[in-house]
């Protein structure tokens, strides 16, 4: 039974261990009697013994709330309730519950502890392994490219310990892998753009090799020659009824198809390329005729070499001369007969002397100012001669059957074919040739381009 501080009632049994105490207090004491209050500091003494101290605290404040020991005892059933909670604050370390969790977790648990024992050196080494933990989540989300979840467990660091060394570190850590996903993004994204390019560029291509097919017309920049396209094939070149240099008859190849200008080239055209800078600044007198769709006239082969280079470099397309071979090709379209026409000159199908047009050997007539061929080129026969790749030759033998230049033989005379405005019907026939010094230029004379189509 509780009595005043140092006093025990004598007699009366509350527990298991007073039975010794009793008997002390009966034996020991002078004046001790059974049912009366016991005051002495030995008995106090006695009874902190007998309960163990800090083991017994509990029953030792149930027995002497305001005894010798009652702070003692407080102290130990404190110290008792720290070491339970530490039990308890590692229990959530170890299960990973930091600042989060069902049924408490480590922050707050150490926080507990520090409220009832400031300063506890557990506490604060269980609250510096939570700070770990979190930097050890803050870097392996880094490395998983989980920004903000590595911004989240930042935060809960913050919260801890604002002005830890390891906060700032990882904030900057943070930092430098936002700026390298940014530039990963980005780097991807033009990734993307360019795989959409290359697709775009493989879906034009595609679109151009469709559009390359014969009779497809092309005009790659608006100053540019009109083209269209012809087959590939084969034909026999030269003429067994013309001169020497027409023979002997050969069959010639073509595995490619090719594009070939609709008209000779006009002073519209080469005075772009002057304008433009190329063509050696050359601008070629138009004899008074004008200039426009006229087929440009006073020009040398090479002269159509500098168009031609201009024109490629303009357009990134390999344009060129036709060959010899190429220009009978495309004049005859399929026909065996003098003209594609037939055989007679005929009237007004082109600009010669006795063609029966309006400009017979007076001047150049507008380019398409006849009937195309069935290639659907004008101008084959007449108006102007053309300017061709190949070196003279006084005849065919040795001439290449593949559809290539002829660049051997006579090569500072270079071929002119299909005849001019001031050349009787014989000369304008599909097999005639002609030859002329390279640097020659007169009011007779002009060309045609040609395209190697990509593959």
């Amino acid at each position: 039974m509780r009595t005043e501080a140092g006093m025990v009632r004598v007699g009366r049994q509350a527990g298991p261990w007073r039975g010794c105490v009793l008997f002390l207090a009966v034996v020991l004491l002078p004046g001790a009697a059974w049912g009366q209050p016991v005051h002495d500091d030995r008995l106090d003494e006695m009874l902190w013994e007998e309960v163990g101290g800090c083991d017994g605290a509990e029953m030792y404040l149930e027995e002497l709330p305001k005894g010798l020991h009652a702070e003692e005892a407080q102290e130990c059933l404190a110290a008792g309730e720290v070491e339970r909670l530490l039990e308890e604050c590692e229990a959530h370390l170890a299960a990973g519950r930091l600042s989060t969790g069902r049924g408490g977790n480590a922050v707050d648990c150490y926080g507990e502890v520090l409220s009832k024992d400031r300063g506890n050196r557990d506490a604060l080494s269980g609250l510096e392994r939570v700070m770990e933990e979190y930097g050890r989540r803050v870097r392996q989300a880094l490395e998983g490219g989980r920004l903000e979840r590595a911004r989240g467990y930042l935060k809960k660091m913050a919260e801890l310990n604002a002005e830890s060394r390891e906060v700032e570190e990882l904030e900057d850590a943070i930092a430098e892998a936002k700026r390298r996903k940014q530039e990963a993004e980005e780097a991807a994204r033009r990734a993307r753009a360019e795989a959409e390019r290359k697709r775009k560029e493989r879906e034009e291509e595609a679109r151009r090799k469709r559009a390359q097919g014969p009779g497809t017309t092309l005009q790659d920049c608006p100053e540019c020659p009109e083209m269209v396209v012809v087959p590939e094939g084969s034909f026999m070149m030269g003429s067994t009824s013309g001169s020497d240099d027409e023979r002997p008859v050969h069959e010639v190849t073509f595995a490619r198809p090719f594009a070939v200008g609709v008209y000779e080239v006009t002073f519209a055209e080469w005075d772009a390329c002057v304008s433009d800078g190329g063509c050696g600044g050359y601008r070629p007198d138009d004899a008074g005729w004008g200039r426009g769709r006229r087929p440009v006239i006073h020009v040398s082969w090479e002269d159509a070499q500098a168009y031609v280079r201009w024109l490629s470099g303009r357009t990134g397309e390999a344009y060129r001369l036709l060959n010899e071979s190429e220009w009978e090709y495309v004049a005859r379209a399929g026909t065996t007969t003098r003209y594609w026409w037939g055989n007679e000159i005929g009237r007004n199908r082109a600009n010669c002397d006795e063609c029966g047009s309006r400009w017979d050997n007076d001047r150049t007539a507008p380019v398409g100012s006849f009937s195309p061929n069935a290639f659907g080129l004008q101008d084959v026969h007449g108006n102007v001669w053309e300017w061709v790749e190949d070196c003279w030759n006084d005849s065919y033998n040795g001439a290449p059957s593949d559809g290539s230049a002829w660049e051997s033989g006579e090569c500072g005379v270079r071929v002119l074919r299909g005849g001019s405005w001031f050349i009787g019907p014989w000369g304008l026939r599909s097999a005639y040739r002609y030859g002329a010094a390279a640097g020659s230029r007169y009011n007779g004379l002009g060309f045609r381009v040609a395209r190697t189509l990509t593959p």
